[in-house]
Protein backbone atom coordinates (compact mmCIF):
# COMPACT_ATOMS: atom_id res chain seq x y z
CA UNK A 1 0.00 0.00 0.00
CA UNK A 2 2.77 2.25 0.55
CA UNK A 3 4.38 1.57 -2.50
CA UNK A 4 1.24 2.38 -4.28
CA UNK A 5 0.58 5.48 -2.42
CA UNK A 6 4.33 6.83 -3.45
CA UNK A 7 3.77 5.81 -6.68
CA UNK A 8 0.42 7.34 -6.95
CA UNK A 9 1.37 10.72 -5.87
CA UNK A 10 4.83 10.55 -7.60
CA UNK A 11 3.46 9.86 -11.46
CA UNK A 12 0.87 12.02 -10.76
CA UNK A 13 0.96 15.47 -12.28
CA UNK A 14 1.10 18.50 -9.43
CA UNK A 15 0.04 21.44 -11.82
CA UNK A 16 -2.88 23.45 -10.54
CA UNK A 17 -6.12 21.84 -11.56
CA UNK A 18 -8.43 22.76 -15.39
CA UNK A 19 -11.21 24.28 -12.83
CA UNK A 20 -8.13 26.86 -11.30
CA UNK A 21 -6.75 27.84 -14.07
CA UNK A 22 -9.29 28.29 -17.08
CA UNK A 23 -9.99 31.54 -16.76
CA UNK A 24 -6.48 32.43 -17.04
CA UNK A 25 -5.68 30.40 -20.66
CA UNK A 26 -4.84 32.11 -23.35
CA UNK A 27 -7.45 32.98 -26.06
CA UNK A 28 -7.00 31.88 -29.92
CA UNK A 29 -6.01 33.66 -32.64
CA UNK A 30 -8.24 33.92 -35.75
CA UNK A 31 -6.59 31.08 -37.58
CA UNK A 32 -5.12 28.92 -34.49
CA UNK A 33 -7.32 25.95 -32.90
CA UNK A 34 -6.49 23.93 -29.62
CA UNK A 35 -5.96 20.21 -28.82
CA UNK A 36 -6.24 19.15 -25.18
CA UNK A 37 -4.88 15.79 -24.09
CA UNK A 38 -5.80 14.23 -21.28
CA UNK A 39 -5.85 11.13 -18.85
CA UNK A 40 -8.25 10.63 -16.08
CA UNK A 41 -7.83 7.39 -14.68
CA UNK A 42 -5.13 5.76 -12.78
CA UNK A 43 -4.59 2.22 -14.98
CA UNK A 44 -1.03 1.62 -15.78
CA UNK A 45 -0.24 4.65 -13.96
CA UNK A 46 3.66 4.07 -13.67
CA UNK A 47 4.14 4.12 -17.87
CA UNK A 48 3.93 7.51 -18.99
CA UNK A 49 5.18 7.99 -22.36
CA UNK A 50 6.12 11.33 -23.72
CA UNK A 51 3.43 12.52 -26.52
CA UNK A 52 4.45 13.93 -29.69
CA UNK A 53 3.08 15.85 -32.41
CA UNK A 54 4.17 15.90 -35.77
CA UNK A 55 7.47 14.46 -33.91
CA UNK A 56 7.87 17.23 -31.67
CA UNK A 57 7.34 16.65 -27.30
CA UNK A 58 4.36 18.49 -26.17
CA UNK A 59 3.42 16.56 -23.20
CA UNK A 60 3.47 12.88 -21.65
CA UNK A 61 0.96 10.81 -20.53
CA UNK A 62 -0.01 11.28 -17.21
CA UNK A 63 -2.60 9.79 -15.01
CA UNK A 64 -5.33 11.73 -14.00
CA UNK A 65 -3.65 15.18 -15.69
CA UNK A 66 -3.92 17.34 -18.76
CA UNK A 67 -2.26 19.19 -20.96
CA UNK A 68 -3.06 21.31 -24.59
CA UNK A 69 -1.29 23.10 -27.48
CA UNK A 70 -2.15 25.87 -29.41
CA UNK A 71 -1.29 25.34 -33.67
CA UNK A 72 -2.40 26.59 -36.99
CA UNK A 73 -5.78 25.41 -38.64
CA UNK A 74 -4.44 21.97 -40.38
CA UNK A 75 -3.83 17.83 -39.94
CA UNK A 76 -1.67 16.74 -37.14
CA UNK A 77 -0.54 13.75 -35.74
CA UNK A 78 0.29 12.54 -32.24
CA UNK A 79 2.01 9.62 -30.95
CA UNK A 80 3.43 7.90 -27.96
CA UNK A 81 5.46 4.40 -27.65
CA UNK A 82 6.30 2.16 -24.93
CA UNK A 83 6.92 -1.35 -26.20
CA UNK A 84 4.94 -0.44 -29.16
CA UNK A 85 3.45 2.81 -31.06
CA UNK A 86 0.43 4.07 -31.43
CA UNK A 87 -0.80 7.39 -33.22
CA UNK A 88 -3.64 9.52 -33.95
CA UNK A 89 -4.60 11.98 -36.90
CA UNK A 90 -5.77 15.10 -35.55
CA UNK A 91 -7.69 17.96 -38.00
CA UNK A 92 -8.16 20.89 -36.49
CA UNK A 93 -10.19 24.04 -37.99
CA UNK A 94 -9.58 27.56 -36.75
CA UNK A 95 -10.55 28.53 -33.60
CA UNK A 96 -11.33 25.14 -32.89
CA UNK A 97 -11.09 22.93 -29.65
CA UNK A 98 -10.19 19.28 -29.44
CA UNK A 99 -9.86 16.75 -26.94
CA UNK A 100 -8.42 13.46 -27.20
CA UNK A 101 -8.47 10.95 -24.28
CA UNK A 102 -5.32 9.34 -23.56
CA UNK A 103 -5.13 5.90 -21.93
CA UNK A 104 -2.62 2.86 -21.78
CA UNK A 105 -4.01 -0.67 -22.78
CA UNK A 106 -2.27 -4.26 -22.03
CA UNK A 107 1.09 -5.39 -23.63
CA UNK A 108 3.13 -8.20 -23.16
CA UNK A 109 5.69 -6.94 -20.67
CA UNK A 110 4.39 -2.93 -20.78
CA UNK A 111 1.25 -1.00 -21.57
CA UNK A 112 0.37 0.29 -24.71
CA UNK A 113 -0.77 3.94 -25.12
CA UNK A 114 -3.70 4.84 -26.75
CA UNK A 115 -5.68 7.63 -28.28
CA UNK A 116 -9.36 8.48 -29.39
CA UNK A 117 -10.72 11.47 -29.91
CA UNK A 118 -13.83 12.80 -28.22
CA UNK A 119 -16.38 14.55 -28.04
CA UNK A 120 -16.71 18.53 -27.10
CA UNK A 121 -19.31 17.74 -24.46
CA UNK A 122 -17.21 14.53 -22.89
CA UNK A 123 -14.04 16.58 -22.69
CA UNK A 124 -15.15 19.33 -21.34
CA UNK A 125 -16.75 17.18 -18.67
CA UNK A 126 -13.86 15.43 -18.13
CA UNK A 127 -11.03 18.20 -17.17
CA UNK A 128 -12.20 20.45 -14.56
CA UNK A 129 -10.64 17.69 -11.56
CA UNK A 130 -7.69 16.93 -13.62
CA UNK A 131 -4.20 18.60 -13.24
CA UNK A 132 -2.07 20.44 -15.32
CA UNK A 133 0.73 18.57 -16.32
CA UNK A 134 1.85 20.50 -19.66
CA UNK A 135 5.00 22.90 -20.33
CA UNK A 136 3.30 25.84 -20.75
CA UNK A 137 3.58 28.58 -18.32
CA UNK A 138 0.16 29.10 -17.18
CA UNK A 139 -1.30 31.09 -13.90
CA UNK A 140 -3.41 29.62 -11.35
CA UNK A 141 -6.90 31.97 -10.74
CA UNK A 142 -6.42 34.26 -7.86
CA UNK A 143 -8.02 33.72 -4.62
CA UNK A 144 -10.89 35.93 -3.53
CA UNK A 145 -9.99 38.54 -0.95
CA UNK A 146 -12.69 40.87 0.31
CA UNK A 147 -12.03 44.58 -0.27
CA UNK A 148 -10.87 46.45 3.10
CA UNK A 149 -13.51 47.95 4.88
CA UNK A 150 -13.06 51.82 3.93
CA UNK A 151 -12.89 54.61 7.12
CA UNK A 152 -16.66 56.38 7.47
CA UNK A 153 -16.28 59.86 6.35
CA UNK A 154 -15.53 62.08 9.24
CA UNK A 155 -17.31 64.70 9.94
CA UNK A 156 -16.48 68.62 9.21
CA UNK A 157 -16.17 70.22 12.35
CA UNK A 158 -18.39 72.84 13.06
CA UNK A 159 -15.59 75.69 14.28
CA UNK A 160 -13.70 74.74 11.40
CA UNK A 161 -16.74 74.45 8.94
CA UNK A 162 -17.56 78.02 10.01
CA UNK A 163 -13.78 79.50 9.76
CA UNK A 164 -13.46 78.65 6.55
CA UNK A 165 -17.35 79.06 5.00
CA UNK A 166 -17.40 81.92 2.66
CA UNK A 167 -19.17 85.62 4.06
CA UNK A 168 -22.42 86.69 1.68
CA UNK A 169 -21.67 90.96 1.08
CA UNK A 170 -24.52 92.59 0.10
CA UNK A 171 -24.23 96.34 -1.67
CA UNK A 172 -25.23 98.54 1.73
CA UNK A 173 -24.01 97.27 4.75
CA UNK A 174 -21.32 95.12 5.96
CA UNK A 175 -20.31 91.68 5.70
CA UNK A 176 -23.32 88.82 6.95
CA UNK A 177 -22.34 85.67 7.34
CA UNK A 178 -23.90 82.73 4.58
CA UNK A 179 -27.17 81.72 5.98
CA UNK A 180 -26.08 78.02 5.57
CA UNK A 181 -23.17 78.07 8.52
CA UNK A 182 -24.52 77.60 11.84
CA UNK A 183 -22.64 79.38 14.16
CA UNK A 184 -22.09 79.21 17.31
CA UNK A 185 -23.40 82.73 19.61
CA UNK A 186 -20.75 84.81 20.99
CA UNK A 187 -20.70 85.80 24.39
CA UNK A 188 -21.69 89.53 25.59
CA UNK A 189 -18.56 91.45 26.44
CA UNK A 190 -17.84 91.74 29.96
CA UNK A 191 -17.99 95.00 30.96
CA UNK A 192 -15.01 97.28 31.69
CA UNK A 193 -14.40 98.83 34.79
CA UNK A 194 -16.54 101.09 36.89
CA UNK A 195 -15.08 104.82 35.76
CA UNK A 196 -13.17 106.77 38.21
CA UNK A 197 -15.26 109.57 39.77
CA UNK A 198 -14.64 113.35 38.62
CA UNK A 199 -12.72 115.47 40.67
CA UNK A 200 -14.89 117.15 43.68
CA UNK A 201 -15.39 120.70 43.17
CA UNK A 202 -14.56 123.05 46.26
CA UNK A 203 -17.12 123.43 48.21
CA UNK A 204 -19.39 126.85 47.72
CA UNK A 205 -19.28 129.50 50.62
CA UNK A 206 -22.16 131.52 51.37
CA UNK A 207 -22.07 135.08 51.73
CA UNK A 208 -21.76 135.25 55.04
CA UNK A 209 -18.73 133.04 55.60
CA UNK A 210 -17.41 134.13 52.13
CA UNK A 211 -14.97 136.76 54.33
CA UNK A 212 -12.36 135.33 56.44
CA UNK A 213 -12.44 135.64 60.37
CA UNK A 214 -9.20 137.88 60.41
CA UNK A 215 -11.06 140.70 58.08
CA UNK A 216 -11.26 143.79 60.50
CA UNK A 217 -14.25 144.59 59.63
CA UNK A 218 -16.34 141.27 59.64
CA UNK A 219 -17.98 142.02 62.51
CA UNK A 220 -18.09 146.06 62.32
CA UNK A 221 -21.93 147.77 61.30
CA UNK A 222 -22.59 150.01 58.57
CA UNK A 223 -23.36 153.31 61.00
CA UNK A 224 -19.90 152.05 63.19
CA UNK A 225 -18.18 152.24 59.83
CA UNK A 226 -19.84 155.75 58.36
CA UNK A 227 -18.41 156.84 61.97
CA UNK A 228 -15.03 155.73 61.99
CA UNK A 229 -14.84 157.36 58.10
CA UNK A 230 -16.54 160.80 59.49
CA UNK A 231 -14.01 160.83 62.17
CA UNK A 232 -10.74 160.31 59.87
CA UNK A 233 -11.96 163.20 57.46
Amino acid sequence: MAALAACLFGCSATGPRYSEMAESLPSLGENTGRIYFYRNTLAGMAVQPEVTVNGQVVGKSQPNSFFFIDRPAGTYRASARTEAENSIDIVLLARQTAYVEMSIGLGFVVGRPAFERVAESEGRKALPPLAYGGTMPVLAKAANTSAPAQAAPIAPDSTAAAATAPMATSSSGPPMASPAVQRTPIAAAAPSATPAPPPALPPVRSAATAAPEATPFAKTSINDLRLLLQANR
